[in-house]
């Protein structure tokens, strides 16, 4: 088997040519998994709307405000499904971009990381799911008894919905990111724990841009998230490399 080129010595167009590669891998393993998630569109359409039905008045349903509405809501809900599927392979493409630059005694987290990322991703969109979604909804619709009947569109549900599980999915990345950066050497971990004041900052920031704009649900992801940071500091002193 030919050994690979030292990634310090490649030029900037091989770099750019393996980061193409694998940008198509990821795009394949999307499209491959959204063809499949479309076959089961309607199944994966009611998990979602789960949380809603549960906090809506009795006989209360979504509506369909377009034509094409309940058409194009399939499409995300199978794109959600495809890119949840397909995460795996995607994360071992970043990693596997990234690890190369690396020492080789690093290398051998390649297969840590992955697994880590799944489980921590798939830990996000658990938790939005269970506890951010119905607590957000609850909330919302608490504050319309009295006022108005809510009538809620499907194709601007299941889009709050996406970006919610895709953004928790996201974030709950930080953890390893904090501890991937102080075990390479990359940031200090006395400058992990300096920064934790201008960390919350950018964490109410990032929490801000990601959810919809009410303080309520920018909370919810604010919170779990500095909890995160703190965890993240824990684990980075515990895996921080020995002088």
């Amino acid at each position: 088997m030919a050994s690979q080129p030292d990634p310090a010595t490649m030029p900037i167009v091989e770099h750019l040519t393996e980061l193409r590669r694998r940008i198509i891998i990821c795009g394949a393993a999307v499209l491959a998994a959204f063809c499949l998630a479309y076959a089961f569109s309607k199944p994966l359409l009611r998990i979602l709307l789960a949380p809603i039905d549960e906090t809506l008045p009795a006989g209360s349903k979504l509506a369909i405000l377009k034509v094409q509405e309940a058409f194009v809501t399939k499409l995300k809900v199978a794109l959600l499904a495809a890119l949840v599927a397909a995460f795996p392979v995607i994360i071992h493409q970043v990693w596997g971009f990234v690890l190369p630059a690396l020492k080789k005694t690093e290398v051998k987290l390649a297969a840590v990381l992955i697994l880590s990322s799944s489980i921590l991703f798939a830990a996000g969109i658990t938790f939005a799911y269970f506890a951010v979604l119905p607590y957000a909804f609850s909330f919302f619709l608490a504050n319309a008894q009295g006022l108005a009947s809510p009538t809620l569109s499907l194709g601007f549900y299941i889009g709050f919905c996406a970006r919610m599980l895709l953004a928790f999915g996201a974030v709950f990345q930080m953890p390893l990111v904090i501890v991937f950066l102080v075990r390479t050497g990359l940031v200090p971990l006395a400058k992990v724990r300096s920064a934790r004041k201008y960390a919350i900052v950018i964490i109410f920031t990032v929490a801000a841009i990601l959810t919809p704009p009410d303080v309520f649900t920018q909370i919810l992801m604010a919170v779990p998230l500095v909890a995160l940071y703190e965890i993240s500091i824990l684990a980075a002193a515990l895996f921080a490399k020995r002088a």
